[in-house]
């Protein structure tokens, strides 16, 4: 394993960590007790003479059902059997019922985002990540805006798989009465490890509208985080907790200015996700970590609580390592967990089964971040729903196309979610405002001088309507787009947006000698022949 260095942290300061080489641990960063409010103050007091209690809480997020690892440039990261064989061997986590594991000292916790990704999770709906979180012990979940891309009846059963409960503050049923109650998560739950009391709670992004499909949370409300903090933590400590700690589907720069105004909260550790951005930092004393994803790497939190101390805060110190869950590629050394692994490869198995159909070839693939991959699956959708122009989130394509043979399982790893194609009519102005949003990926236009050309050859007419292909998702307001004001009636086509890529993947024929890369044109998206 490789130790990250959590070195030259300023009170409030933003570090990207490109220190992953570094073979010592991680320098302690203290925290000093803040001043309690009256409600963290009138926590129960305990009996004397308990001693000690010595905890490892441990972190990850935002897993996106990376079963997994990944090979990069020579080296292998993450994988689940990988990081639960790192934990068990590195940190002595224990997995199993109370009879296995009578006196664990270890607390394993999740940022959220669990489940949707690769083909070996989304196409069964999550079920084979939910065993594998469950398999590794985790104890509690934050919720991601992620969790119901599959819909709320398989969020419930993946939670019943998992068999650990997901926390938010600010997410609650509009109707607990009715169907929804199942949303009425709970705002914290405490836990108890070597005789102290551990309060977790949880926060989702108050975004969670713009960033998943809306119309799947109809019935649940998401609160201000502020606010919905400012209850749930002196609440956790009033339960009797001895150290409190938050997990928040949220990035640290959003979550550090509200922690800034309340230092009397006094929390050892946030966990912090959902921008899939390696970064640390603090507020005031408190160690603000989100590790990245797809078990990338894991925080070490050591914990050392005075259960003799009368009043909160008890926590003595946080000493915080990021470890890497990596290894140089031929190397099989690391740590696996057998048992994990046999059922993964039993998946695998499954989904080749499933996906396996070869459709075509790509020489060099093409990254995630590339406007190539977009303007390829862009034109796809425009070559086969014959468009003038299609549009698609760059956030939306979840990894790249490997090179290599392409496969059905290729596509549904890069598009995991379940979104539909919707074709608008759209005045040229509104399609230029489209285009030019942060996230836009697009095929049918071009930029030329301060204008716009179409792959016609013609100027694009602010005053024109053109026929535009794009998704569900973004339709209803996802990423901020404004499709659903722009065209108030679409044509809703019901096709699963995979379904145009294995459409004009197969009809290519690509090979290595005429492989993808050849047939994605700089404008239209694909080469004019390759219309149908």
């Amino acid at each position: 394993m490789r130790f990250l260095c959590l070195a030259g942290l300023a009170a409030t300061s933003l570090l990207f960590l490109a220190c992953g080489e570094a073979a010592a641990p991680a320098p302690s960063v203290p925290v000093a007790p803040a001043v309690p409010s009256a409600a963290i103050a009138a926590a129960a007091p305990r009996a004397a003479g308990r001693g000690l209690a010595e905890v490892t809480l441990l972190y990850t997020s935002d897993e996106h059902g990376w079963l997994l690892p990944v090979i990069e440039n020579g080296t292998v990261t993450g994988g689940a059997a990988e990081t639960l064989g790192a934990l068990k061997a590195n940190e002595g986590h224990c997995v199993g019922d109370a009879a296995a594991c009578p006196d664990p000292r270890t607390l394993l916790l999740s940022g959220g985002d669990n489940y949707t990704g690769p083909a070996i999770s989304s196409y069964f709906v999550g079920e084979p990540m939910a065993d594998a979180l469950g398999r590794m012990g985790y104890a509690a979940m934050a919720f991601g805006n992620h969790e119901l891309d599959f819909g709320r009846v398989a969020f419930v059963a993946n939670r019943a798989r998992v068999h650990a409960p997901y926390l938010a503050a600010n997410v609650h049923a509009l109707d607990p009465s009715a169907k929804s109650d199942e949303m009425e998560l709970p705002a914290f739950q405490i836990f108890e490890r070597r005789g102290a009391k551990i309060g977790i709670v949880g926060l989702a992004t108050e975004t969670t509208l713009t960033s998943a499909m809306a119309s799947r949370f109809v019935g649940v409300g998401f609160e201000a985080e502020e606010p919905a903090l400012g209850r749930a933590i002196p609440a956790a400590w009033a339960a009797g907790a001895d150290a409190v700690v938050l997990i928040a589907h949220e990035c640290p720069e959003k979550l550090v200015p509200i922690l800034d105004r309340h230092p009397e909260w006094n929390l050892s550790f946030v966990g912090a996700g959902h921008c899939h951005k390696l970064l640390v930092t603090r507020s005031g004393s408190t160690p603000v970590i989100a590790p990245g994803w797809r078990f990338e790497r894991y925080v070490r939190v050591p914990l050392a609580i005075d259960l003799d101390k009368p009043s909160a805060p008890r926590a003595r110190a946080v000493i915080p390592q990021l470890v890497a869950v990596a290894h140089a590629q031929g190397d099989a050394k690391e740590p696996v967990d057998a048992r994990l692994a046999a059922t993964t490869a039993g998946w695998q198995t499954k989904l080749t089964q499933a996906l396996g159909e070869e459709l075509g070839y790509t020489s060099t693939g093409l990254t995630k971040e590339s406007v190539a991959i977009a303007r390829w699956i862009a034109g796809a959708y425009r070559a086969e729903l014959k468009t003038d122009v299609a549009i698609v989130n760059t956030g939306g394509i979840r990894q790249g196309l490997p090179k290599g043979t392409i496969t059905k399982a290729s596509i549904w790893s890069i598009l995991p979610f379940d979104n539909k194609l919707v074709i608008v009519k759209l005045k040229g102005r509104d399609l230029i405002t489209d285009i030019e949003m942060p996230e836009a990926g697009f095929a049918g236009v071009e930029r030329v001088g301060k204008g716009y050309r179409l792959a016609s050859g013609k100027p694009l007419d602010p005053g024109a309507t053109y026929s535009v292909a794009t998704i569900d998702f973004l339709y209803y307001g996802g990423s901020s787009f404004q499709f659903l004001k722009q065209d108030p009636t679409p044509k809703e086509t019901g096709i699963d947006w995979r379904a145009p890529l294995v459409t004009w993947i197969r009809q290519q024929k690509t090979t290595p000698l005429a492989p993808l890369e050849r047939r994605i044109d700089p404008i239209g998206g694909i080469t004019p022949e390759e219309h149908h």
